[in-house]
């Protein structure tokens, strides 16, 4: 692999390379325990009534986090701006599919039994929510040319993608439901990973003038 422009070292050794390289293989793992039962119709006794809704979103929750991750790592490469561009938009395609099929099962009367319209209902409808509208906040930016705003909105995006995952792979654990039945964690699963991110995003706003 070519060293990354500005550095002696390959990528995958640079600080952005290893964290790359840890979305990839912890998606891999993800997708494995996650996606694979449904893309394999293992479990259509699970969703029964709804398991071609759920289909369609482990298909575009999927391509969220491998375009999400093809294309940081374009993007960090700096080089193949059209591949980058074609990449990107797979992505923004896959995760408004995603995302949206995200809201309408957690809005639907899937795996309830009472209310519909709940605590953790909401909390899930608001983060497919936000992730559609930073992706479209991404695009309008790109297409203005407005790169570095760009890039910052994708990777809050990219984020969101990633508490998705997070919500879905930490609610079997039994721990979780004393936090008000999940309720807490299910918003702390994405607003306290996009507070970190706006930390890393924005830290270099107030450094010192050099």
């Amino acid at each position: 692999m070519a060293a990354a422009p500005g550095s002696n070292r390959a990528f995958w050794q640079t600080r952005n390379g290893v964290l790359l390289a840890s979305a990839i293989v912890s998606s891999a793992a993800v997708w494995w325990v996650i996606a694979w039962p449904v893309a394999s119709f293992a479990n259509i006794a699970a969703h029964q009534g709804h398991f071609m809704l759920t289909f369609a979103h482990m298909l575009g929750g999927s391509g969220m986090l491998i375009f999400g991750a093809a294309n940081l790592y374009l993007a960090a490469r700096k080089t193949r701006f059209a591949l980058h561009r074609r990449v990107g938009q797979l992505y923004l395609a896959t995760g408004a599919f995603g995302a949206t099929t995200a809201i309408v099962v957690t809005l639907s009367a899937a795996h309830k039994s009472g209310l519909i319209l709940t605590n953790s209902t909401l909390s899930l409808a608001t983060l497919g929510s936000a992730w559609l509208v930073f992706a479209a906040l991404g695009w309008r930016a790109g297409r203005n040319r407005r790169f570095a705003s760009h890039g910052d909105w994708m990777i809050r995006s990219y984020v969101l993608s990633w508490a998705f995952v997070l919500c879905r792979f930490a609610s079997p654990v039994p721990e979780i439901g004393q936090l008000g039945g999940g309720q807490a964690f299910i918003w702390l699963s994405w607003v306290l990973p996009m507070m970190v991110c706006e930390i890393v995003l924005q830290w270099p706003q107030g450094a010192r003038k050099g």
